[in-house]
């Protein structure tokens, strides 16, 4: 056996047991998340929306019409009073509704198997996608001098499976797991150079939730165009993959729905858009606006462009490795609000972009920006809705979205650290970062001081320099209790 050991050993290399110490550590915590979750719940509130949906699929039903899905909870005998419609696109419900054939309960368990599964990949795509900035902006030799097992980065892990509150999104049977796996895969292969591939994994990201999609918007900046083909073809392969299923009707049916999912809009089955619960920029102006749908989808929308807008004019055009993943934080935040729901789960979608701001903080021993970091992630995802309820006078509506504030503070932050990578980036101007489609150009930021130990999971690297990465962000429709 130690003889065995020995040769499986010499087999694999130190970058590589770095990246299986990251997934093993991520997917360890969140199956501490979870654990107890699964012996108190037999099915989780979302997940009922989406097992009732798998149902439905699977007998030819409308998923979109909130009455069938409750009919199946009764039928079934499904707990929770609730039963959320089903608002993501038809291939999610479709081709998950394998589901359906399995226990209520067994069907729970499977699917949280595949969260905490989902997790590790996600920190592990994250790991390799810090990795690689920091090898195009340092060198090969020089960023494969760190430790195997990066022990600041699992530690940041752990922090924010907390501070992000991974448990929230587990309890309630959320799909942002599965997402963000994809969102973090499409990140590492970006940054990879493998543009075409990048564009397959944010299709699916796309295609379950909708609202990755503009993570594709500096892609058309930067001219990417094998990853938008990449996005293109994933998009099309993902609605005819689920036609088998019987999902012909499905897209016609959520593309007549979709303008009724927007921002302002009163969906059947689902919370009041400016309920206290709902933190995105279309709950704040609900709760400004009152009933005007019309005052509350323009005020979002042009927020929503603003956010966007700035991000990308700081980032700028011929961005490196390093600027597109400080990047990404602003545009993650303006993902998030810009929701037509948003809820505390979401919150785990800042996920990479804050493994990479608290990594690079602390490697530079930058210590008021890491309590800042820190202080501003682990607020987020305070649950807020639930302290107003304490107060017995009613509160004024601009008091009803701290959480929102906070997000806000973030991308208010990330745009601060933006600013400076690129001042300080113009003043090297010798790196190199390649431009789509891997053509070099001459870049502008400086090398990271990260201590990822992990490398090359993705792709052999290139001697032309370092592809730069995804970037971007913005929103599109809700989820069963909000996008």
């Amino acid at each position: 056996m130690t003889s065995i050991l020995a040769a499986v050993r010499a087999r694999i290399s130190d970058k590589h047991l770095g990246y299986l110490a990251v997934f093993a550590f991520s997917a360890g915590a969140a199956w501490l998340c979870v654990l107890d979750i699964a012996l108190k719940q037999p099915v989780a509130i979302d997940f009922k929306s989406f097992y009732t949906a798998a149902v439905a699929a699977s007998r030819g039903l409308d998923v979109y019409d909130v009455t069938v899905l409750e009919s199946i909870a009764r039928e079934l005998q499904l707990p929770h009073e609730l039963t959320f419609p089903y608002l993501y696109p038809p291939f999610f419900a479709h081709t998950f509704s394998w589901l359906a054939r399995l226990r209520p309960n067994v069907a729970q368990q499977v699917w949280s198997s595949m969260a905490v599964v989902s997790y590790g990949l996600a920190a592990t795509f994250a790991a390799v996608a810090i990795r690689r900035a920091a090898r195009g902006a340092r060198g090969a030799d020089d960023a494969a001098r760190g430790p195997a097992i990066p022990t600041v980065l699992l530690a940041l892990i752990a922090f924010l499976a907390w501070a992000l509150n991974l448990r929230n999104s587990l309890a309630m049977g959320q799909v942002n797991p599965l997402v963000l796996a994809f969102i973090c895969a499409a990140l590492a292969l970006s940054l990879s150079g493998k543009d075409t591939p990048a564009g397959l994994a944010l299709a699916v990201a796309a295609g379950i939730k909708v609202t990755p999609i503009l993570l594709a918007i500096p892609w058309v900046i930067q001219r990417r165009f094998r990853a938008l083909a990449g996005l293109a073809a994933g998009l099309g392969a993902l609605v005819v993959i689920s036609l088998p299923f019987g999902a012909a009707p499905a897209w016609v049916e959520f593309l007549r729905r979709l303008p009724r999912m927007s921002h302002g809009a009163r969906i059947p089955g689902l919370f009041d858009p400016g309920t206290v619960a709902n933190f995105s920029l279309a709950g704040f102006y609900a709760r400004l606006f009152g009933q005007d749908a019309a005052s509350i989808k323009t005020a979002s929308v042009v927020t929503v462009l603003l956010l966007v807008g700035a991000a990308l004019a700081l980032g700028g055009r011929a961005a490196s490795p390093e600027r597109s993943l400080r990047l990404l934080l602003p545009l993650l935040v303006a993902m998030v609000v810009a929701s037509p729901f948003t809820y505390v789960h979401h919150v785990l979608y800042l996920f990479p972009a804050a493994l990479y701001a608290l990594d690079r903080a602390v490697k530079d021993e930058r210590r008021l920006e890491t309590g800042a970091l820190v202080v501003l992630i682990s607020l987020a995802t305070i649950d807020f809705p639930y302290v107003y309820e304490r107060f017995k006078a009613p509160l004024p509506p601009l008091a009803l979205s701290v959480n929102l504030y906070v997000l806000l503070a973030i991308y208010a932050l990330g745009m601060v650290l933006l600013w400076r990578e690129r001042r300080e980036g113009s003043a090297a101007p010798g790196a190199v970062a390649p431009a789509g489609d891997g053509e070099p150009t001459r870049g502008f930021d400086r090398g990271a001081p990260i201590t990822v130990a992990v490398a090359e999971a993705l792709a052999p690297e290139r001697d032309s320099g370092a592809p730069h990465g995804l970037r971007s962000g913005a929103p599109a429709t809700s989820a069963s209790t909000g996008a």
